[in-house]
């Protein structure tokens, strides 16, 4: 351990790679303290921005007790297509599955989308005879000669990785797990084999099929980059454990991480999530819509009775679902870096493409000429030249002025209208995605709080709220870092289940407990590998219900394991209540039946509390001002004299009237014309939309 003057540090650091910017928090388990730091990323090599990080607030290797790590590095592969020349092995007549997918499109009346390809060329969809049916039984034995004739041309055409996915394997992994057996002794250690049972045991091909491919596409990928990581740190002088966060809201070791890393797809927006919720239960409300902004894109999610929602499954593209059970979020191209344009129609449109970190948004005078909604802030006053990243970060208010005039000659409009109406598409932007969320998942945004988080979140939170009929916004005290709070509370977390795809009316007495009595053994096991000991160890269980014949499912929570047949028909009422909240009918019993698909165990270890400290100082409104500036606000339709206020010097009990803007070193917030609010015990921003 480091020693400060007579004390020694002990640290529990959380680190978040973005696309744009690298953030961390670290918690001083002593002082009871939080420690910040914000630097730009340095893609490609993302790891000298995590090495900055930990420099600028000059943490040393041996004050660190815990590492937490999440990236979007395996996100980024798939979207850039950055992965590994990966092979598909699957059951002789399944050569089109990934092709094929499902018959739907993101946009019915868009006849020029196309979708994405696969992960995986035809070419290299390769297929072994064998056959098993719904039930498992054996039907073709495994034609290993097929297996060893498509293991000779993937080693001729220098495949990394392989997937191995069979038909109905999910019931019976014989197949698979021999095909495993036999591709490892062909190709060696240096190819890396995963298979859908051992990956994900679910019914679904299609979704199966992707997921394992997703896998195996993201392997060798993120073993390289988790290799360089560890290396760096160790060379540094850090000797302890790398933990990685996933994309259901909990973490998992590295070596877990290489097995599975499709599982680690969403780490940093689930990041963001579990932060928020956070923040919520601290402010005191456990209903939150969580809003993370950062340079591109923002997240959104939604939070109820202090709970995160869990998808089942979730798209890094269209075509390509991934079933591990992830933190519900929404993710669109609307970030700080992204570049507004005109479409061939004339009109003003805004992403998703984005500038990123390199080059940056046009102020950044990286070489960038498009203007991005950073561009648009700081022409409109929102944001200070000489306070960006607390003044560390040198940004050029005249290059923004340029790319905005460039924009505004295109449509005859005055560069202030145009700055005004890519702020206008970008809140539009996030309205409808947080309808996805919450309308369309049937919750009223009214009764809920919105948590602002990013570094761009809170200069737009108040306009979304307002458009959403959202009453309150909470700005924590540090929103740029929101992602690397939440990582720094996350659990250790392992997600286990088992097919049981039977109708409720042909369940015999303990046959579905029988299925969870096996899996929550199996979750103490894990636990116990995981060296948790049995006072940090908690079990979650839930079940996958559907209506039989239909394909999606809807996933519910259980505080037991059903044993009786009124336990059995407590769950179908639940699933009845959730799918008329969700869809606003329900089916009569006599006409559809409904059928359990998975059972689901979720392993968690917990880690140590993190406390966040509150704030017994006392001060003044007038002793955090700095000035004020001309700002512009769509509600007035001008320049406005505008106070100006430093967010560390605010303290708790403070309150302020709009407009307002507050600035600190990770973020800026803006409280327009008609919104009042307050700072509370800790040290959060509380603004009431509509000033009262």
């Amino acid at each position: 351990m480091t020693k400060r003057g007579n004390r020694v540090r002990k640290l529990r650091v959380a680190i978040d790679i973005g696309g744009t910017f690298t953030d961390l928090v670290a918690y001083d388990e002593e002082s009871e303290q939080l420690i910040v730091s914000k630097c730009p990323s340095t893609p490609p090599l993302f790891i000298d921005g995590v090495m900055n990080a930990l420099e600028k607030v000059s943490i040393s290797p041996g004050e660190i007790v815990s590492l937490k790590h999440g990236s979007t590095i395996a996100t980024n592969a798939i979207i850039e297509r950055q992965g590994a020349k990966a092979a598909l092995l699957t059951t002789k007549g399944m050569r089109d599955v990934l092709a094929a997918g499902r018959a739907n499109r993101p946009d019915l009346f868009d006849s020029n989308w196309d979708p994405s390809p696969p992960l995986v060329p035809r070419r290299n969809v390769l297929e072994a005879a064998e056959r098993v049916d719904y039930e498992g039984t054996v039907m073709t034995p495994l034609a290993e000669d097929d297996v060893r004739a498509a293991a000779r041309r993937m080693k001729a055409r220098g495949i990394e990785s392989v997937a191995i996915s069979y038909l109905n394997s999910f019931m019976n992994s014989t197949h698979e797990l021999r095909t495993r057996q036999i591709l490892e002794e062909e190709l060696g250690d240096d190819v890396f084999v995963c298979t859908s049972a051992e990956t994900l045991p679910e019914i679904r091909e299609f979704e199966r099929t992707s997921t394992v491919v997703v896998n195996a596409y993201l392997a060798p990928v993120i073993n390289r980059y988790l290799d360089a990581l560890i290396k760096r740190l160790r060379d540094w002088g850090y000797l302890g454990e790398i933990n990685v966060t996933h994309s259901g809201g909990g973490m998992m070791s590295a070596q877990a991480a290489r097995s599975v890393p499709a599982r680690i797809c969403q780490s940093g927006p689930a990041g963001g999530v579990v932060g928020g919720a956070v923040v919520g239960k601290a402010s005191g409300v456990e209903n939150v819509i969580t809003f993370d902004m950062g340079g591109t894109s923002t997240d959104i999610s939604l939070v109820r009775d202090g709970r995160p929602s869990i998808a089942s499954e979730w798209r890094v593209d269209w075509n390509i679902p991934i079933l591990f059970p992830a933190v519900d979020v929404v993710t669109i191209g609307a970030g700080g870096g992204t570049i507004a344009w005109v479409d061939a129609g004339g009109s003003l449109r805004s992403g998703p493409q984005s500038a990123g970190a390199d080059p940056g948004p046009a102020c950044f005078g990286k070489g960038n000429a498009q203007p991005t909604t950073t561009d648009a802030h700081l022409y409109l006053g929102h944001l200070d030249s000489k306070m960006f990243l607390g003044g560390v970060m040198t940004i050029y208010p005249e290059l923004a002025e340029k790319a905005l005039e460039g924009l505004a000659g295109q449509l005859g409009m005055t560069t202030a209208e145009v700055a005004s109406g890519i702020l206008r598409i970008a809140n539009a932007n996030i309205n409808s995605a947080t309808h996805l969320v919450s309308v369309q998942r049937g919750h009223d945004p009214r009764d809920f709080t919105l948590i602002a988080g990013g570094g761009a979140g809170p200069l737009h939170a108040v306009h979304v709220a307002r458009d959403l009929g959202i009453p309150r916004v909470v700005v924590p005290l540090s929103p740029g870092l929101m992602s690397a709070l939440g990582i720094l509370h996350v659990n250790l977390r392992h997600d286990l289940q088992r097919s049981v795809l039977k109708q409720t009316q042909d369940l015999a007495e303990e046959e579905l407990a029988a299925v969870y009595d096996e899996l929550v053994d199996e979750a103490q096991r894990v636990l116990a590998a995981e060296g948790m000991t049995e006072d940090r160890r908690r079990v979650e269980l839930s079940i996958d219900a559907r209506y039989y014949k239909q394909t999606p499912y809807i996933n519910l929570a259980l505080d037991r394991i059903p044993r009786t047949t009124e336990d059995v028909e407590a769950v179908v009422k639940r699933y009845e209540d959730a799918y008329f909240r969700e869809f606003g009918y329900v089916f009569p019993r006599d006409f559809a039946s409904i059928e359990f698909v998975n059972a689901r165990v979720a392993a968690i270890g917990l880690t140590d509390e993190v406390k966040l400290s509150m704030s017994s100082a006392s001060g003044t409104l007038a002793e955090a001002r700095r000035g004020s500036r001309l700002v512009y606000f769509e509600e007035v339709g001008d320049f406005v004299s505008t106070m100006l206020y430093e967010r560390a010097r605010l303290a708790n009990g403070v309150e302020f009237e709009g407009p307002v803007i507050i600035e600190q070193a990770d973020s800026t917030v803006v409280v327009p014309p008609g919104a009042a609010g307050g700072v509370d015990e800790y040290l959060n921003v509380v603004i009431s939309v509509n000033g009262h």
